[in-house]
């Protein structure tokens, strides 16, 4: 099972009010959670740095991935692909080139707004594993915490097959979870095998699946991020 990935952003009056005994996870540790981040490390054949940054530049002169070539890569992300990797709905539409995809988006989050794409990845896999760490005693509503000056609620829901990693990076998952930023209203739902490709390959996915995770949706869910830059 993977995510149908939804994000919205819902005006409203004024921040909600905290509730008494929400905790502050602001500091959480990533290593208590379970977490453990990609070490940086620089492909000499391509130039690219796996959970690095990277030129737009070179993301779109790149021939493969991870070991990877871009043709195997793309037959694997289209939809219906048969493979031990592959999705109904795909990570990649029926048309679209991984190149310009990954290139599209360095551009905005590197480019645009002078942010990493582990920056991103890293609030999405710590507030995801918050979730699946609270998901027993939260139920179905999910749980409400505090973070970085805001107020959040996280559902997840877990299968029992996993989806993998088309990277071939031994990265997989069988937890979605939708994420609602309550001091705003921005809401956007992910499969949780996004924040490691984010992290190590600045992928959000295509725009012809409905698994993609614009990262234009995920700075409006986590704000603060931008905030931090005016």
């Amino acid at each position: 099972m993977r995510c149908l990935v939804t994000a919205s952003v819902v005006l409203i009056l004024a921040p909600a009010a905290a509730t008494a005994g929400e905790p502050d996870l602001t500091k959480a540790a990533p290593k208590d959670l379970g977490i453990e981040f990609v070490k940086p490390a620089k492909d000499d054949k391509t130039g690219f740095t796996v959970g690095g940054k990277n030129e737009t530049a070179v993301i779109r002169k790149l021939t493969e991935i991870n070991g990877r070539t871009i043709a195997q890569l793309e037959k694997d992300m289209r939809p219906g692909a048969k493979s031990q990797v592959g999705s109904r709905l795909g990570f990649l539409g029926k048309d679209e080139k991984l190149l310009d995809i990954l290139a599209e988006d360095n551009d905005f989050v590197v480019g645009k707004l002078g942010l990493t794409h582990q920056e991103l990845a890293t609030h999405l896999h710590i507030v995801g594993a918050i979730g699946v760490k609270n998901a027993a005693a939260a139920g179905k509503d999910g749980f409400t915490f505090r973070y970085h000056g805001r107020r959040y609620r996280i559902a997840v829901v877990m299968a029992t097959g996993f989806q993998q990693s088309p990277f071939y990076d031994d990265t997989r998952t069988n937890t979605n979870a939708t994420l609602t930023n309550l001091t705003t209203g921005a809401k956007l739902g992910y499969s949780l095998l996004v924040p490691h490709m984010i992290e190590r390959y600045g992928f959000y996915e295509g725009h012809g699946t409905p698994y993609r995770v614009d990262p234009r949706k995920v700075v409006e869910v986590f704000d603060f991020l931008t905030e931090k830059k005016k």
